[in-house]
């Protein structure tokens, strides 16, 4: 699994150093600082997206190749058996299940950083965006499992955030920003395989 630009983005956070000087002040050997501190997080989260990825194949191949041709109440009802499948193949998932505490950490400090070098009127055009946005989602809630519900909008993705984040194989999984939450969803199931709570600003 290929991943971003992100270790650009990193250094321009001053992520590492901050990691680096966490690392010197727990003792550790200066060789042992210079190593990445996000490869492992990022290289853990690589893993379980494949794993995922690997077993909602597994369970779409039950079903046959999804045919686009299809009318749309066919290709909803055939999502909507695959959320069930999967639902039930990861009926013991939970968050942090694919995004880790440890790469959370690096994603939400990435995410805050870009956020914080935003002009004001890019911030204001987010804030009324969101404030729509939210009006127009009530009180949901996302939460690991639940399919997202499809009377409610799928926002864009910000495109200044898209480059700091791993690379997802984008026709089955993506993010999406819900409120304050970084969510992972499944795109033809319409399914939530995670959040991360507090992600963005």
């Amino acid at each position: 699994m290929s991943l971003p630009k992100w270790r650009g983005a990193l250094r321009q956070a001053g992520l590492g150093g901050l990691l680096a000087a966490a690392a010197l002040g727990c003792g550790k050997e200066p060789y042992e600082e210079r190593t990445d501190p996000t490869a492992a997080p990022f290289a853990e989260f690589g893993k379980r997206i494949d794993a995922y990825v690997t077993l909602r194949d597994s369970l779409a191949e039950k079903m046959g190749v999804l045919d686009e041709t299809k009318s749309q109440a066919e290709i909803a009802a055939r999502a909507a058996t695959l959320a069930t499948l999967i639902q039930g193949a990861r009926d013991s998932a939970k968050q942090g299940d694919i995004f880790t505490p440890e790469f959370a950490t690096i994603i939400a400090t990435l995410i805050k950083t870009e956020y914080s070098r935003r002009t004001d009127s890019v911030i204001e055009q987010r804030e009324d965006a969101q404030e729509e946005l939210e009006e127009e989602l009530a009180n949901f809630v996302p939460a690991v499992n639940m399919v997202y519900p499809p009377q409610y909008p799928l926002a864009t993705f910000p495109a200044t955030l898209l480059p700091l984040l791993p690379q997802l194989p984008t026709d089955k999984v993506e993010y999406r920003i819900v409120s304050h939450y970084l969510v992972l969803r499944d795109v033809e199931a319409n399914l939530i395989i995670d959040i991360m709570p507090n992600a963005v600003p």
